[in-house]
């Protein structure tokens, strides 16, 4: 055993003298045309350096593909080199000029006013982690947040590490939490409210846990971003969703944590206000603070203590529904944010390639039909939770923001039917500051809720264009019991 040890150092040496080799010769012969392929190498190189361990078998095999991964893209680069000339539009989005394009079955089979033009687009990336625009954005500037609105999104899968303690996986129980909750605090006139919720959450649950059952490649190890209550008993446990109420509960859990309340500088504004006020981020409040104010547990295995013990909650909504408000926010509008510069080139990126030339639609943003179209394309091969985490940012499917099926959450709250039940989770987790309080941010004056003008858009959509949409999300409908019958009653198009 100690020989076997003993050449796998030396072997370890080697391997990343070769991997630096590896580095020098993309360098020499693409002039760093291949810079995305040696960060992957990289981060995998660092992270088994970083855990001061023998690399095992499986990060061989995950080096190896990575190594296989810029081969491929090199040879792609030459490849497009000599067959196209390229037009660099900002240095994360390139057109190539090829009337030979292929498409796909599912691109080929689509309606005349959807059938892409003949170019083939490079999207932006979410996984663009050079950090010199960022560092530069936030050098000067002072005050509680981190401006976000002039540099990209940086999304990367983060390993799990040997220490089995955390991320865990906690197999469906099908709510066994909530029958071990003492109920004793729950005032009379509630009891009816409570009783039926708890109807409703077994139902909800036992699906997550018979649907999450049939798909047992999703119970995986997956770090997750959580709200983390650990003062009460039991501990609470929240997973935010952007573009599901996530603005709300954040003020919740601020209102629980007594956010601002002494804060003298709100004293000028009147009662109403300084309530709107207090959980801003200009006077200390917003998202950063919340996850300041509820940190997770230092160790991992206090992380899997709490956890295994803990009520934990999400919130969702019609995946459709969700779908078209991030579409209202992100592409719709001309000036998103955050992350301004991502999202205008995502604009760009979806109008060359799904926008004719011929076409009479002057406008400067996507319209939804060509922003149904890039969903449809770009994640037609996202198979995995790390495939999605790396590539998509915003309509992230709940199954991976919040490993649905390796966290047994116990509360499934629906924006539906939000009143009722974020009322029955105050009852039985004791939530005295949210008692009969209902919150709605984000939601702004005069504007139309998305679920009001869901007909006019999905209007918009053929048939078979609503269906690949759902082939897309379909865990999330599965998962939460959620339907597309409606949706395609709204088409009128084949």
């Amino acid at each position: 055993m100690m020989k076997f040890i003993v050449l796998t150092r030396q072997w370890k040496v080697v391997f990343l003298v070769g991997v630096f080799t590896l580095f020098v010769y993309v360098r020499v012969t693409d002039n760093g045309q291949v810079q995305e392929y040696k960060q992957g190498i990289r981060d995998r190189v660092d992270y088994i350096m970083q855990n001061a361990r023998l690399p095992s078998r499986d990060d061989v095999q995950v080096l190896l593909e990575a190594l296989d991964d810029a081969r491929k893209g090199f040879s792609e680069k030459q490849y497009t080199r000599g067959r196209m000339s390229v037009t660099t539009l900002r240095s994360d989005i390139i057109i190539h000029n090829n009337s030979s394009t292929s498409l796909d079955s599912e691109e080929t089979e689509r309606e005349p006013n959807s059938v892409p033009v003949s170019k083939e687009v490079v999207f932006p990336s979410v996984s663009n982690c050079n950090m010199t625009a960022y560092k530069e954005q936030i050098k000067n500037h002072k005050g509680p947040t981190i401006p976000t609105l002039n540099v990209y999104p940086c999304r990367s899968w983060h390993y799990p590490s040997r220490d089995t303690s955390w991320p865990v996986v906690v197999e469906p129980s099908k709510g066994k939490v909530l029958e071990s909750i003492s109920l004793a605090h729950v005032e009379e006139e509630a009891r009816e409210l409570v009783e039926e919720g708890l109807e409703i959450q077994r139902a909800r649950v036992a699906r997550l846990a018979d649907t999450c059952n049939s798909h047992p490649e999703l119970f995986i190890r997956q770090y997750v971003s959580l709200v983390w209550d650990a003062s009460r008993s039991p501990p609470l446990v929240y997973c935010p969703i952007y573009k599901v109420a996530s603005t709300t509960w954040m003020v919740y859990f601020q209102r629980l944590a007594h956010v601002n309340d002494d804060n003298r500088a709100l004293d000028k504004y009147k009662k109403a206000g300084k309530e709107r006020k207090k959980y801003m981020p200009r006077f200390g409040g917003g998202h950063r603070r919340v996850f300041e104010e509820y940190k997770a547990p230092s160790s991992s295995i206090e992380k899997n203590r709490v956890f295994q013990s803990s009520l934990r909650f999400l919130v969702v909504r019609h995946p459709f529904t969700r779908l078209l408000s991030a579409y209202r926010d992100k592409i719709e509008r001309p000036n998103p944010k955050p992350f301004a510069p991502y999202f205008k080139d995502l604009h760009r990126a979806i109008i060359l390639k799904y926008r004719p030339a011929e076409s009479n639609i002057t406008s400067n943003t996507p319209t939804f039909p060509e922003f149904v179209d890039y969903i449809i394309d770009f994640t037609a091969n996202l198979t995995t939770a790390q495939e999605w985490d790396e590539n998509v940012v915003c309509w992230t499917p709940y199954w991976v923001q919040c490993g649905v099926c390796s966290s047994d959450y116990q509360v499934v709250i629906k924006l539906e039917t939000m009143t009722e039940d974020e009322q029955f989770l105050a009852q039985i987790a004791d939530l005295k500051e949210i008692q009969n309080v209902f919150e709605w941010r984000n939601h702004k004056k005069f504007s139309k809720s998305s679920k009001e003008v869901l007909p006019v858009y999905y209007k918009s959509l053929t048939k078979k264009q609503i269906l690949l949409l759902y082939e897309r999300f379909k865990m999330d409908f599965e998962l939460f019991g959620y339907t597309v019958e409606e949706y395609l009653d709204y088409s009128d198009q084949k």
